[in-house]
């Protein structure tokens, strides 16, 4: 059985609701409407990449949702504040 990842969603992209659904799916989606403000870790572009197809996400950020996940590979996956 696969465990979920748990993404982290920014208190600025919760304001109809108090805490964040437990739905990886919703999650994406919202970090997804907001990305690149939103969502460049490593964890989270990698989320976002391996579900692309599931999500509604436009061309324009599909791009950067894979050049993000290229740079990270590139990186070696080290985080930078």
């Amino acid at each position: 059985m696969k465990v979920e990842p748990r993404i982290k969603i920014p208190e600025e992209l919760l304001w109809d609701y108090k805490e964040a659904p437990r739905d990886l799916l919703w999650s994406l989606q919202r970090i997804a409407d907001f990305f690149p403000l939103y969502g460049r870790n490593r964890e989270t572009v990698t989320a976002l990449y391996e579900c692309m197809e599931k999500l509604k996400i436009d061309e324009t950020t599909r791009i950067l949702i894979e050049e993000y996940k290229r740079a990270w590979e590139e990186k070696g996956g080290q985080n930078r504040k």
